[in-house]
């Protein structure tokens, strides 16, 4: 399962954000502030921070979901909102209807639309599918009910849903939320092979996987700030939490310098 389509280079940029300011109300402080970002394509990058911090946010202005107040996002060198179709998204929460009769397939056939001009589901849709389910070992609960799977589950047939659409950028909001450690490790596995032909960008807060999978990890709190996961080591990570945190070493060390507020360490 490969993107449909590849015309940015590798080195070339596949996300760029300049001087972005965003609020949800002129009343309200900013979410985000002169926030800049380059994302390259076959860049894998994870977005840590604080809760309220403004990861979530920045993914829906990348998405197009919302529209900042000032700077601007480019994404494959457009306007998001022309983009879509060529994203693959899972949000960090799924809103359902448990009455509605959806099956696991039927939601992962949802990453095809607007993929076939004739409003219906081809068969080259079904085969996209079926390997989407595949990849994500649910197969076997392709016609079960969506509502009656379990909460991880759930989370695999959405991202199924995402891989299903062939997108060049797979963005995931926490997708390892509700799911258990075997699944969460063979979802990194995914992800990195999926890295050799995709964009990967991740919402996470177990920064132990980040520098086991991903090449950057970008510090969201108001601003952003991008290190090479060599980089992180405990005192930037409690300058960015505000705190003391918990650190859980997944088989890697943590080394190299802290980087002080406001400095770009290799972005």
């Amino acid at each position: 399962m490969s993107p449909a389509s590849s015309p940015i280079p590798a080195s070339e940029p596949v996300i760029e954000v300049h001087g972005l300011d965003f609020t949800y109300s002129p009343r309200q402080p900013l979410v985000l502030e002169q926030v800049n970002l380059c994302i390259n394509r076959l860049d894998s990058i994870c977005l840590v921070g604080p809760n309220g911090g403004g990861k979530t946010t920045l993914v829906k202005l990348i998405l197009g979901l919302l529209t900042p107040q000032k700077g601007k996002i480019r994404v494959l060198g457009r306007p998001p909102s022309g983009v879509r179709l060529r994203l693959g998204y899972v949000p960090q929460y799924a809103h359902y209807d448990p009455l509605f009769p959806v099956t696991v397939m039927d939601v992962v056939l949802m990453g095809r639309l607007g993929h076939q001009p004739l409003g219906w589901y081809r068969a080259a849709d079904r085969r996209a599918a079926q390997k989407a389910l595949a990849l994500m070992k649910l197969e076997h609960l392709a016609q079960r009910r969506f509502a009656t799977i379990s909460g991880g589950q759930r989370q695999r047939a959405l991202i199924a849903r995402a891989l299903a659409s062939d997108a060049e950028i797979l963005l995931l909001d926490e997708p390892t939320a509700n799911i258990d450690l075997e699944s969460e490790q063979s979802l990194f596995a995914l992800l990195k092979e999926l890295n050799r032909t995709r964009t990967v960008v991740v919402v996470t807060h177990d920064i132990g996987f980040a520098s086991s999978f991903f090449q950057r990890v970008a510090c969201v709190n108001r601003q952003v700030v991008t290190h090479p996961v060599s980089e992180l080591d405990g005192r930037m990570i409690q300058e960015l939490y505000g705190g003391e945190v918990a650190m859980i070493r997944h088989d890697h060390n943590c080394a190299g310098r802290s980087c002080r507020p406001g400095e770009n360490c290799g972005a």
